[in-house]
């Protein structure tokens, strides 16, 4: 006598049963979102040679709000420049990121840089269009997370694929001192 027997309880397994099993399994599995973003290892001095500046500040504050049509929600993040690295950019920075909470509905983009106000970053950044805001050039790989003098990317929700060779001297992006990066982004013609 089995355990299940001795404790009363029954468990019949139909193919049935098994079948609905197996079809929620599969459901839930195409259903589920996905965890990362594919994207191309970049160098810091391809991020900077891509971008009209490259800051360094204090996110101040974050607002997200949904398109005109409902369909997407994007955040306004402001940073405010202790520094800027490469091209010109104000002292108050508005970078605007895909994703967000706006009432009752949230929209998480994988791949896309996520800012907490207090933080202390570097942005590496391309207008858009003749607007006064930002985006981040190469999404999450565009922003480090500055804590004591390491310069961090959140790279946790991207997966990389293929890579040609990089060029003699250059990094990839990737947790470093952040005067080495200070220094890798000032020297890029």
């Amino acid at each position: 006598m089995n355990p299940r027997e001795r404790a009363g309880v029954q468990c019949k397994m139909t193919p049935m049963t098994l079948s609905r099993i197996t079809l929620a399994a599969v459901a839930l599995g195409v259903a589920a979102p996905a965890l990362a973003a594919l994207s191309v290892p970049a160098t810091v001095e391809e991020l900077a040679r891509g971008s009209e500046a490259v800051v360094r500040g204090r996110v101040v504050s974050l607002a997200s709000h949904p398109s005109a049509d409902g369909r997407r929600i994007s955040t306004s993040v402001e940073v405010e420049a202790t520094s800027v690295w490469r091209g010109t950019a104000p002292a108050r920075v508005t970078v605007v990121v895909p994703g967000g909470t706006a009432g009752r509905l949230a929209q998480r983009v994988a791949g896309a840089p996520h800012f907490t106000v207090g933080e202390e970053v570097v942005v590496f950044l391309g207008r858009i269009g003749k607007a006064q805001a930002y985006r981040v050039t190469g999404l999450a790989q565009g922003k480090f997370a500055v804590e004591a003098q390491q310069a961090t990317p959140d790279l946790s929700q991207t997966s990389f694929v293929g890579r040609k060779a990089m060029q003699a001297g250059e990094r990839r992006v990737e947790a470093m001192p952040v005067d080495e990066l200070e220094r890798r982004v000032r020297a890029v013609q």
